[in-house]
């Protein structure tokens, strides 16, 4: 890996982690442009480091919040990652091949485009009747989508929002939930592949590896604040209509 290839890489994670377009799809194609056959664990550690970083970063009040004022939103993040984390786990091997699949990721992100326009449209006809509020229930939902969302092509932001939208929960409350929710996600990620990090310190590609994880924070930053503009404005289709057209080149050319 070079340095360039590097910055691109986080570059296409601190953008598409945030952007309800599926990171973890567009380094699957990214990676095949490039020629990269296997999957890279533990360049891929240091990205999700970097997104964790912007998270925590922009969400900073929202997260002393937990502590202070919003106790109870807590308790719904952590139902919340127990589907996650059981949906993770079971998948986690079958998945791992998904990435060098780029023809079955064509087909996850169909599905990102049709939830994200369906969750505009469902906000469009059902504006009076959405409550803008978290509770187990729709905690819940949206947690199974974060857990679904590990194949790629499945965009976690766009499956958490849009599902967490439908379910009844405000816009930019769904927003806020769906990154919350992602901290102890992304966490848990690194978590499950940390035994590869070895391999990375020792690595000649290290400062490619750290490169790449600042890049992934700075764009993350930058995407983020975008994306709670997009949530607000109802236009959250317009990115499933990107991901629709992504899809049928994928399926059509790869």
């Amino acid at each position: 890996m070079t340095l360039l290839q590097a910055v691109i890489l986080g570059f296409v994670q601190g953008l598409t982690e945030f952007f309800p377009i599926s990171s973890s799809g567009h380094l699957v194609i990214i990676q095949g442009l490039f020629g990269i056959k296997e999957p890279m664990l533990a360049f891929d550690i240091f990205l999700h480091a970097g997104s964790l970083v912007a998270v925590l970063i922009y969400f900073r009040r929202d997260i002393w919040n937990l502590f202070t004022a919003q106790r109870m939103m807590l308790l719904y993040l952590a139902a919340a990652s127990v589907p996650t984390a059981i949906i993770g786990l079971m998948l986690k091997d079958a998945v791992e091949e998904l990435f060098t699949r780029p023809h079955i990721t064509g087909y996850m992100f169909m599905i990102t485009g049709v939830l994200l326009i369906g969750a505009s449209l469902y906000t469009a006809f059902t504006r009076r009747r959405i409550q803008g509020r978290v509770g187990l229930a729709n905690a819940l939902i949206t947690g199974t989508a974060q857990g679904l969302a590990i194949i790629p092509g499945i965009s976690r932001s766009g499956a958490t929002i849009a599902s967490g939208i439908m379910s009844g929960i405000g816009r930019e409350q769904a927003f806020r939930f769906s990154f919350l929710l992602s901290i102890p996600a992304i966490i848990g990620a690194i978590m499950i592949k940390a035994h590869n990090i070895t391999d990375g310190l020792l690595s000649a590609n290290m400062p490619c590896f750290l490169l790449g994880a600042v890049t992934a924070m700075l764009t993350g930053l930058f995407s983020v604040s975008v994306l709670l503009k997009v949530v607000k404005s109802n236009k959250l289709y317009f990115f499933g209509i990107y991901c629709i057209i992504s899809a049928s080149l994928i399926i059509v050319l790869l």
